[in-house]
């Protein structure tokens, strides 16, 4: 009897390890390389969400599941657990909904499922008393627009007023295009024609700053003024090309030490080329 009991005893604890471990399989997925990520970047989200597995962080999970492109409904199940666990992690998800809502910029895990992400927005809702996703809005309407009103009035005595157009020029272009391409409801096949007329109008734009480059150097705020200063760095940033990146990066180096350009947009340029050669492996 003794042995038959242990015995049960034993097929019962296997069957609560069974249980247990295909539980995790489902809480827990490892999703398989998806065809449109490469071996970095999947190498990359999966070793972030191995790690917020490790700590228990349901939030940086379902951020990774969807940057790995993962099973959608251990995602937003994560996040909606997440969510549930510390309400305090509403505040990104408002703010990532804002940035999509007014300009239609949208981090993965909002574009993974945007009818998912916006029931999260609606949990949030639900479970915050003091605020909601329109009182976040319009308090970050008010602050956007308290911000422009603030920005400090430049002094264009000294500008030289055909290269601050010009540069005007190439930025409304680069804008203009992308603008219609993060569009709600875009249908794909136009979204790929837009991208095509993305790359002709980046590549005129990278011709037209190698120009300037070679005229002026880097333009300095003080030629062209800030919005102007900037302009030259993001059309390199633009550029889907890592020779390119390469070719400049000494050049706007040289262009921060020399004090012509903030050393937070050169970074931006740098971490975009690190995610592109981590495209490449």
């Amino acid at each position: 009897m003794n042995k038959r009991n242990t015995l049960i005893r034993i097929l019962i604890l296997g069957i609560v390890v069974f249980i247990c471990s295909c539980t995790n399989e489902i809480t827990r997925p490892i999703p398989e390389k998806h065809p449109d990520l490469s071996q970095g970047k999947y190498d990359k989200y999966l070793s972030l969400l191995k790690e917020a597995y490790n700590t228990n962080n349901n939030f940086d999970a379902a951020v990774q599941m969807a940057n790995l492109k993962g099973d959608k409904s251990s995602t937003y199940q994560m996040l909606k657990l997440a969510i549930e666990g510390e309400t305090s992690k509403c505040d990104k998800v408002y703010e990532w909904f804002w940035m999509y809502d007014r300009h239609n910029f949208g981090v993965n895990i909002l574009k993974f499922d945007t009818t998912e992400f916006k029931k999260i927005v609606t949990l949030c809702d639900e479970l915050n008393q003091n605020i909601s996703y329109q009182v976040y809005a319009k308090m970050k309407d008010i602050e956007a627009k308290q911000a422009e009103e603030d920005k400090p009035k430049e002094d264009s005595t000294n500008f030289n007023m055909a290269l601050v157009k010009q540069l005007r020029q190439i930025y409304d272009d680069d804008q203009a295009i992308r603008n219609r391409i993060t569009a709600k409801n875009i249908t794909p096949e136009l979204e790929i024609e837009l991208r095509n007329e993305m790359q002709i109008v980046d590549s005129i734009n990278l011709e037209k700053i190698d120009k300037i480059f070679k005229q002026f150097g880097y333009p300095s705020r003080e030629l062209v003024g800030k919005d102007g200063n900037f302009t030259p760095a993001l059309v390199i940033h633009h550029s889907n090309s890592l020779e390119t990146r390469y070719k400049y990066l000494l050049f706007l180096e040289k262009a921060v030490e020399d004090g012509l350009l903030y050393e937070g947009t050169l970074n931006m340029i740098k971490r975009r080329i690190e995610d592109m050669e981590l495209d490449q492996k």
